[in-house]
């Protein structure tokens, strides 16, 4: 079911007071001390059962039940981004310690505006691919160093930025116009990235050959661009029998678009009728409506079944809500962590074997300090060590609102990851597998919310929690 999410008609409401509903609320409900007068101090927000009504309370809350059930699927670490963890400019934070700190595990190569673009690694097409004096990797190589230092696997994309830096070769146009030697210069940039000599090992295990080929990036045919990419393909293969290659890395309307649909169906047909090698396919998108990942995966999905790529991988390479003015985000960041959350909880129920956030230095302030997208990232992160994933049946007024992941790791713990992109507070309990009793179990609780970047621990006291308006709860129940 396609769940249509909108930012409340008062956004500034739900940022200012969305703790302080939530905790009114939970009141009502659990007739919680500490919110009787005006100056009493809140509450930690707490659980518990809820007590019958008297007639000054009225009704009671419904709390919505969550069902866990049994093992239905994998929990993959889908914690790549873009870009980062360094920059190109003097101005540029070095965000590694970041990175590591929210479980970041792939980079992108992508949108450095120069560094570790075929422009500006390769900027004379005409020179021969063959001469080492033909190629300039000195910006690149600190690029790629800072990513492998900091323990990252790089997602190596060859292909351009859309818009360089002024010091860095720009490209135009943007397709080859050398192909020939193009296709043996993305050989030769492959060899040097995984040259253990240089880098004291072989870090460069994906390649993505070009990005929206659909898009701005690319300004010939689509024929012109199926031979270019048959023929790079081709030639990564027969040099580096086990790198896997894959690509284009298709714009939000390879799905959403009749006319991006059939550019993705052609290239498919192109690529199988020739027995083009394809280890993955790369694919983009931008929305605030969470359930519009899910379908696109389900398209993609299906697509390669039907042309034989049954083996391929599904990539998101680039993800993110919609963009609005700049090729920034149009969401505020406090209320585009629950949207993306909810987004990265329906890949998972999804066949998507990897996906990169757009951009991993948007988690991140000048001076480096994480915002609420780090602190959910990082939930992430947390949620992935509970590898087997769990059926979820919602019961409630949560049912179709609220977002609900659940896993289990090898020593019997359980972690939910819930996500509320709605402006009002929602209260739950979980119903533990096999009717397993919640006695015994010790339960915390972390939320990030938009008034704090971080993710705060909350008292639980009974099975009854609250979750507040455009926020995300970490749930872990320990036996």
């Amino acid at each position: 079911m396609r769940h249509t999410l909108r930012l409340p008609e008062n956004a500034e409401r739900a940022l200012a007071l969305g703790s302080v509903l939530m905790m009114a609320a939970l009141a009502l409900a659990c007739n919680l001390p500490g919110l009787a007068s005006e100056t009493a101090q809140p509450e930690p927000i707490t659980g518990g059962g809820t007590p019958p009504p008297t007639p000054e309370q009225g009704p009671p809350v419904e709390a919505t039940v969550i069902a866990l059930g049994g093992v239905e699927g994998t929990i993959r670490p889908l914690l790549g981004v873009n870009a980062g963890p360094v920059g190109i400019r003097e101005r540029d934070t070095d965000i590694t310690a970041g990175y590591q700190a929210v479980g970041v595990n792939s980079v992108r190569t992508h949108d450095y505006y120069g560094p570790l673009d075929m422009a500006t690694m390769y900027p004379d097409q005409s020179a021969s691919p063959d001469d080492p004096a033909s190629y300039d990797f000195e910006v690149s190589d600190e690029v790629f160093r800072a990513i492998i230092a900091g323990g990252f696997e790089p997602y190596f994309r060859l292909g351009d930025s859309w818009s360089n830096a002024s010091d860095f070769p720009p490209a135009d146009p943007r397709h080859p116009t050398e192909p020939d030697h193009w296709v043996r210069a993305a050989v030769e940039v492959v060899r040097h990235y995984n040259d253990p000599a240089l880098w004291g090992g072989s870090y460069v295990r994906r390649v993505e050959i070009w990005n929206e080929p659909d898009g701005r990036f690319w300004d010939a045919s689509m024929e012109e661009f199926f031979d270019l990419f048959a023929r790079t393909a081709f030639a990564l293969k027969a040099e580096f029998p086990d790198l896997q290659v894959g690509g284009p890395g298709w714009t939000p309307a390879g799905y959403l678009a009749p006319r991006g649909q059939e550019n993705v169906i052609a290239f498919l047909e192109y690529m199988s009728e020739r027995d083009v090698p394809l280890d993955f396919l790369s694919w983009h998108v931008y929305s605030d409506d969470p359930d519009v990942s899910a379908e696109a995966a389900a398209f993609y999905r299906q697509l390669l079944d039907r042309y034989g790529y049954t083996e391929t991988e599904s990539h998101l390479s680039e993800w993110n809500t919609e963009l609005g003015g700049g090729n920034a985000p149009a969401l505020p960041t406090p209320i585009r962590a629950v949207y993306v959350t909810a987004i990265w909880i329906n890949l998972q129920k999804e066949a998507v074997d990897a996906a990169h956030f757009y951009r991993g230095d948007m988690m991140f302030g000048p001076e480096g300090e994480g915002n609420q997208i780090a602190s959910v990232f990082a939930l992430w992160h947390e949620m992935s060590g509970y590898p087997e994933r769990l059926s979820v049946t919602l019961d409630g007024e949560g049912e179709g609102v609220l977002y609900v992941l659940a896993g289990q790791n090898a020593e019997g713990a359980t972690a939910l990851l819930i996500a509320n992109p709605t402006d009002e507070v929602h209260l739950w309990r979980v119903a533990l597998p096999g009717g397993q009793p919640l006695e015994g179990h010790a339960i915390s609780v972390r939320e990030v919310t938009p008034e704090q970047s971080e993710a705060v621990e909350q008292e639980v006291e009974g099975p009854l929690i609250g979750i507040g308006p455009m926020s995300t709860q970490l749930v872990i129940v320990s036996p």
